[in-house]
């Protein structure tokens, strides 16, 4: 895989966040499937919260991960803490896949769960755990009663 296309999974990827959040009405981010579950907010915050500390452990602090990240719904309260979160996160994400190169994508990543895989290979693997955050962001708003945007 080219970087560009590593860079246009993670695009398509946060273009479907994106629709998520803009689909969203003030107080529909709470929204969730049932009692005890994540909310439609907090399935998007975690998914960018993991994001950043995927970043983290490949560039910043290698092999380090540091899972509490800010980026939750304390730091990023309601519909505009949430597009604000995204916001922010994107710019950094954006910063981070456009600085790879074939080289960097060959690389390990030492991860806290076994294998080092590849940087290629690990964020194809995350993207897989974004789009679960996502499917069940959309069960949740339609446990709510709410239509889901079109994210297919």
């Amino acid at each position: 895989m080219k970087p560009s296309e590593l860079r246009q999974l993670w695009q398509d990827r946060r273009d479907t966040m994106r629709k998520l959040a803009g689909g969203l009405a003030e107080g529909n981010e709470q929204c969730r499937a049932a009692p005890g579950t994540m909310s439609v907010a907090e399935h998007i915050l975690h998914a960018l919260s993991a994001e950043k500390t995927a970043i983290d452990a490949i560039t910043v602090t290698p092999g380090k991960w540091e899972w509490h990240t800010g980026i939750d719904a304390e730091h990023y309260p309601g519909l505009t803490g949430l597009r604000a979160a995204i916001d922010k996160q994107s710019a950094a994400a954006a910063e981070y896949f456009a600085g790879l190169s074939e080289d960097a994508l060959a690389a390990r990543v030492k991860l806290p769960w076994g294998p080092e895989p590849s940087v290629e290979v690990f964020w194809v693997q995350w993207f897989e755990h974004d789009a679960h955050h996502s499917g069940s962001a959309v069960s949740s708003l339609r446990a709510c009663g709410i239509q889901p945007p079109n994210i297919w």
